[in-house]
């Protein structure tokens, strides 16, 4: 099923979000879920709604990976070509083809070009990282039943690049998380160091996805916080759903 929907036109309100997508998926499920276990509907209804209901649990669990990655390149300095193709490269593509199946079959049924916007999968997985920060805290949030204001997405109805977000502005109180974004980016700017050090060449593309994502997502949060943005960008073009989609 298809839904087209305006998107998000300023960082701070993608990630607001965002957030209150994945905090409001994870209290769905502590509602739901207990319900859905105890039901007498086919265990495979009961395993597709858990993973429905829980698949943003996955970005708490995206921070600890992030930081353990600097110190699994630095361990495997000694590992040989034989050992990382046999261990490390066959995990890594697992993990992307997963992600990248996510978006391609999406694709297939809103386009008829989709097989020209494979080039556009690395950016969304980076942004997908990127978001992690954020939406970890969100399910965080609440999984501990911390509470907190329904926040709209501010909707401007730009259509197209002929029309620009105007005074219409968005500072969210979660603005530290972006400083949190950059030093993750910096992090994995280390990591590269070490693994071209290292001669670990093949891990380097998989590490420029993390450190484009959270460099993007904490950087452009600044930019647009302190209007850092020069004004050729502050013209921000929009997006239906089914355009958004036409850019992956």
């Amino acid at each position: 099923m298809i839904a087209p929907a305006e998107l998000p036109v300023t960082i701070q309100s993608f990630k607001t979000q965002q957030h209150r997508w994945a905090k409001g998926a994870i209290q769905t499920a502590k509602k739901l879920m207990p319900i859905i276990i105890r039901s007498k509907i086919p265990l495979k209804n009961k395993v597709e709604a858990f993973f429905h209901l829980c698949a943003n649990i996955a970005y708490l669990f995206m921070i600890p990976l992030s930081v353990a990655i600097f110190p699994t390149v630095v361990i495997r300095r000694n590992m040989n070509w034989g050992q990382m193709i046999l261990i490390d490269i066959p995990f890594l593509l697992l993990a992307t083809f997963s992600f990248g199946a996510f978006y391609l079959v999406a694709q297939k049924h809103v386009l008829k070009t989709w097989n020209e916007k494979i080039k556009f999968l690395p950016f969304c997985s980076a942004i997908g990282i990127g978001l992690s920060v954020n939406n970890a805290v969100a399910v965080w949030e609440g999984l501990v039943n911390k509470q907190s204001p329904f926040v709209r997405t501010p909707k401007y109805g730009i259509l197209d690049n002929k029309k620009e977000a105007g005074q219409k502005k968005y500072k969210s109180n979660r603005s530290y998380l972006a400083y949190i974004e950059i030093l993750l980016g910096l992090y994995f700017t280390a990591t590269i160091f070490v693994a071209i050090d290292s001669e670990i060449y093949l891990t380097i593309p998989f590490l420029f996805i993390f450190q484009f994502g959270y460099l993007y997502m904490g950087v452009l949060s600044l930019m647009e916080e302190h209007k850092w943005i020069p004004a050729l960008f502050r013209r921000e073009k929009t997006l239906t759903l089914a355009e958004s989609k036409q850019r992956i």
